[in-house]
């Protein structure tokens, strides 16, 4: 079977990623926090503007939301985590998960440090009575000394 996925651009050499990744960071980096809509404040609107330990924080949950190949021009961005759903919760099938996660982090978002990591079956997800998984990850900025709780539902 032929693979028809294209990747563009060009792989950096390793002296331009050292220099983004010592780059001396600066709280005037925006980016888009996620997820796009608040539902707690409309007022707000959608695509507001974040920055620091907030960005941080926005780009884990996009990662791990995101399933590979969903992603245009990206496609190895993301987490496969949903293959795992409807599989027997055993203790190979969590480390399995922990480790593409470890993996993913490392690899996409190097700013990220994780201090935490467990995976856990929901009783339900978004009230639909499905089971599920969900993802918590205590996470710290490897710039600053902030660290943080969060809980993904898959």
């Amino acid at each position: 079977m032929i693979s028809t996925t294209n990747i563009f651009g060009i792989t950096p050499d390793n002296q331009i990623k050292e220099e983004v990744l010592n780059a001396v960071p600066g709280d005037d980096i925006f980016g888009v926090k996620y997820p796009l809509y608040d539902k707690t404040n409309s007022a707000k609107g959608i695509f507001i503007k974040t920055k620091g330990f907030e960005l941080l924080k926005s780009e884990v949950r996009q990662f791990v939301k995101t399933e590979r190949g969903e992603r245009v021009m990206l496609p190895n961005f993301g987490l496969s985590l949903k293959r795992f759903l409807f599989e027997p919760l055993t203790e190979d099938l969590i480390i399995n998960m922990k480790k593409e996660i470890v993996f993913g982090i490392n690899t996409y978002l190097p700013s990220a440090r994780i201090l935490n990591l467990n995976v856990v079956r929901s009783g339900q997800v978004d009230g639909f009575g499905i089971p599920g998984m969900t993802v918590r990850l205590t996470i710290a900025s490897r710039i600053s000394e902030q660290q943080s709780e969060l809980s993904i539902s898959l």
